[in-house]
């Protein structure tokens, strides 16, 4: 209970900064963090399974769905400050890994290639992922990679690079 209130902590600082009604503010209007307060909660009850947790993750999945048009897992692992700018249409799959200081824009989808094994991809820190973005299969995004919009990843992407298109490229 303690992780869960510490990360929901710091990302009510990244968002509010640390002023007292800005917190109050975020908890009552920002789209972005409550699709995030949502993920961190239908997660800490999916660790926690019983048939009260199962309910309360069905609504919480409902609400997902319903708010957002968006579909995070809650095996999902989200790191520390990831932020959803505008969190419409965002699918992660199960097992995708998402670690700290990522921007995800609308309509990305983090999936599986369908292959035997059901791989997902890897995000590593300060990743940028632009609208429209689809990563699909086990592919590791290196740190500080830029994802353009309506971009197609199949293969890893390198530190530091950005790709584009249609299948995604590494530009200068």
């Amino acid at each position: 209970m303690k992780i869960l209130f510490r990360t929901i902590a710091s990302d009510l600082r990244i968002h509010a900064k640390g002023n007292v009604v800005r917190i109050i503010l975020c908890f009552l209007f920002n789209m972005s963090f409550r699709f995030l307060l949502n993920y961190r909660i239908g997660h800490y009850l999916h660790q926690r399974r019983n048939i009260l947790n199962n309910l309360l993750i069905m609504w919480l999945k409902k609400k997902q769905l319903k708010s957002y048009a968006s579909d995070i897992s809650y095996e999902a692992i989200l790191g520390k400050s990831v932020r959803f700018p505008h969190p419409t249409g965002i699918v992660i799959g199960v097992g995708a890994v998402i670690e700290d200081n990522v921007k995800i824009w609308q309509n990305v989808t983090l999936g599986s290639d369908g292959q035997l094994g059901k791989k997902y991809p890897t995000i590593k820190i300060n990743v940028k992922i632009y609208s429209n973005a689809q990563i699909i299969g086990g592919v590791t995004i290196g740190e500080n990679a830029i994802i353009g919009a309506s971009s197609v990843v199949i293969k890893d992407v390198p530190p530091n690079k950005t790709v584009v298109g249609i299948p995604a490229k590494i530009i200068n």
